[in-house]
């Protein structure tokens, strides 16, 4: 449809100033209520309806004359990051920053928005869904799903700004593509003491670095070869004084998987592994196992859809299907599991600085290959009967 790309184009330039107006104002997760806001102001400017959910998220919607409804989602929250300042419109929010992307996912998802909102009629209905809190507990996917942001919808899509990717190609995998993420936290309690007297005591910290090596060979020798798992500790407590033996340690880790299966193998052994411990060096441990989120998989018929399209408007040379899944995680996993969904990566321009980095920045031409590739997705498949 050509009238899509006529009005993406037009969108652009006030789709990077919601950006940079998003990026100079971080807000951390479940306290994004100037973010929340501006969407609304700019909602309330294309006559877009919505309702508050979860907070500070925001579910509008251009009703349209079918029943079909399709969905479009953009997270909110910005991360406890120090900005190393170097852009004119750098976080004036001292230790917060939108280091991963979020920024670019408003303003492309509000520039789809204008676009759809200048199309009537509209033979279907788009949802749109600004989520808060994905990056942190508690998630906000589950949240909005609770105050209805998928009802009657048909089909859902989510997206990243990729800084693996070229600005103008994108990648789109077929089934798993994130991994699920699990928390862990153990007490390792053993008998306090002083340092030059190692065997009156029972030493937590020698039975803790024991038992984080031990941990890999839950992926070594319990794990098939060709199921990705990833145990990873990364908070280590314990001890107050450089001659005191302490009376205990807690380390703190993740598990990440793309399977379920995976993820029920790694607790049944750290429990097993934990029981050695105890009988191995006389400690006493304590197991705290919770599931973050889950694996987020991309329906297969919608995604073959979502690639046809691409590879339509923007050629062979610019659609990746050949990327593998990332074990980082998102609570975009929790839409996939109710409705068939497809989330997707948009390139913003290799740099070694990676999301996370407090140096991250992206190549704002890609929130108009954003704008443009979303507005073709979205009205395809809700063209398609």
């Amino acid at each position: 449809m050509e009238k899509l790309k006529e009005l993406s184009k037009k969108m652009v330039q006030d789709a990077v100033a919601w950006r940079r107006h998003f990026h100079q104002f971080p807000e951390l997760s479940n306290q994004e209520y100037r973010t929340s806001e501006k969407i609304r102001e700019i909602l309330d400017k294309f006559g877009i309806k919505y309702k508050k959910a979860a907070g500070t998220g925001v579910i509008a919607e251009i009703q349209g004359a079918g029943k079909d409804i399709i969905g479009l989602r953009a997270d909110m929250d910005a991360l406890p990051v120090k900005e190393e300042p170097s852009l004119e419109f750098a976080s004036e929010n001292d230790g917060v920053m939108h280091a991963c992307g979020h920024d670019a996912h408003m303003a492309i998802a509000l520039g789809v928005a204008g676009v759809f909102s200048k199309i009537k009629p509209l033979p279907f209905s788009i949802r749109f869904i600004f989520q808060p809190s994905e990056e942190s507990l508690p998630c906000g996917a589950p949240r909005m799903i609770k105050e209805g942001a998928l009802n009657g919808m048909k089909c859902l899509i989510g997206f990243h700004v990729w800084a693996g990717l070229e600005t103008g190609t994108f990648s789109v995998i077929s089934g798993p593509v994130m991994a699920s993420a699990d928390r862990f936290k153990i007490l390792i309690k053993g008998k306090g003491g002083h340092g030059a007297s190692p065997h009156t005591a029972i030493d937590p910290i020698v039975a803790s670095a024991y038992f984080i090596s031990q941990l890999q060979s839950i992926v070594s020798r319990k794990s098939a070869p060709v199921e990705p798992l990833v145990i990873s500790v990364g908070k280590i407590s314990a001890g107050d004084a450089f001659n005191v033996i302490p009376e205990q340690a807690e380390l703190v880790g993740t598990v990440r998987t793309l399977n379920s299966k995976q993820n029920a193998l790694a607790q049944k052994w750290i429990k097993k592994l934990l029981k050695g411990l105890e009988q191995g060096t006389g400690v006493k441990t304590a197991l705290e196992y919770e599931g973050f989120v889950p694996v987020t998989i991309n329906d297969r018929a919608l995604s073959e859809k979502v690639v046809d399209i691409l590879l339509n408007n923007f050629g062979k040379a610019a659609v990746k299907t050949d990327e593998k899944p990332t074990m980082g995680s998102e609570d975009f996993s929790f839409y996939s599991q109710i409705i068939p969904c497809c989330y997707f990566n948009i390139g913003c321009g290799r740099s070694e600085f990676f999301h996370h980095s407090s140096r991250f920045n992206l190549d704002e031409k890609c929130i108009g290959y954003g704008i443009q590739s979303l507005s073709n997705i979205l009205w395809e498949i809700g063209s398609q009967k």
